[in-house]
C-alpha cells in the first residue's frame, strides 16, 4: 500500500482544497477525478470526497505537462493506466528519476528496467536517445523510496511555505513556524498590520508579510 510507504501522516485533502493548493478551476481538476460528460477521469479516485498528497503531486505533474508541453490528457491518461498495468506503478508522476518526457510522448523507466514510452500509438517501445526528465523544482522525494514526500507551496522573503504530508495532513505550513499562511493572513487583517499580526504571534513581520503574499496568490488564482 502506497500509505504504508509514506508513513501514516499522508496529506488528505478536498477537491476544493487541491483546486486551490494547485491554482486550478475546481471544474478543471473535478474533471481530472471523476470525470464528465466531455472528459474521462485522469486519475483513479477510489474514495469520492479525499485526495492523498501523492494524488496531488500527480495534479502538479499533469497541469505542468498540459501547460508548459501540451501534452494532450489522452496521453497522460494512457500513461497512467500502463505504468500500473504493465509495470505496477501508481502514482507514476509523484515518483523521482521514473516518468520521462521526450518528443511529446511519456516514457517510464521502472528501477533496473529499460525506458519504455507508455504514450502514443508507439507505446512500449524502448528508449534509445537521451530524453528529458520532468523536473519538479519545488517536490522533494524520499531518498530510499523515491516518491515525493513534500513539495514548496511559495517562496518569498527568504521565507518558505511547505506541504509535508506527514505534518498536520499536509496542509501548507510556514517553515520553521507551524502556522497556516491563512492564519497569519487573517490576524493580520484583524489586527490591521502585518506588524501587529507578527507581535501578536511572536513571529516576524517579513514571515507575515509572505503568507499574505501566498494567500493572495491563492484568491488571484481562484
Amino acid at each position: 500500500m502506497i500509505e504504508e510507504m509514506i508513513g501514516s501522516g499522508a496529506g488528505l485533502y478536498t477537491l476544493g482544497e487541491v483546486a486551490r493548493y494547485a491554482r486550478m478551476h475546481p471544474v478543471t481538476v473535478s474533471r481530472w477525478f471523476k470525470g464528465d460528460g466531455y472528459c474521462k477521469n485522469v486519475f483513479a479516485l477510489e474514495d469520492s470526497k479525499i485526495i492523498t498528497f501523492l494524488d496531488f503531486v500527480q495534479v502538479l505533474a499533469v497541469r505542468n505537462l498540459r501547460v508548459h508541453y501540451h501534452v494532450k490528457l489522452q496521453k497522460i491518461r494512457d500513461a497512467i493506466e500502463r505504468a500500473s498495468k504493465d509495470f505496477g506503478i501508481d502514482y507514476p508522476f509523484a515518483r523521482k528519476h521514473t516518468t520521462f518526457l521526450f518528443d511529446n510522448e511519456i516514457w517510464i523507466q521502472p528501477e533496473g528496467k529499460t525506458l519504455t514510452q507508455i504514450s502514443g500509438k508507439e507505446h512500449g517501445q524502448k528508449g534509445i536517445t537521451k530524453v528529458i526528465e520532468l523536473f519538479y523544482d519545488d517536490i522533494s522525494f524520499d531518498p530510499k523510496l523515491g516518491i515525493a514526500n513534500s513539495y514548496k507551496a511559495y517562496e518569498s522573503r527568504g521565507n518558505k511555505i511547505i506541504m509535508n504530508p506527514k505534518i498536520r495532513f499536509g496542509e501548507p505550513l510556514l517553515e520553521g513556524v507551524g502556522y497556516t499562511p491563512e492564519a497569519l493572513f487573517e490576524a493580520a487583517k484583524t489586527e490591521g498590520s502585518a506588524e501587529a499580526a507578527a507581535k501578536n504571534y511572536g513571529v516576524t513581520t517579513s514571515q507575515v508579510q509572505t503568507s499574505i503574499d501566498y494567500f493572495d496568490s491563492l484568491l488571484l488564482a481562484a
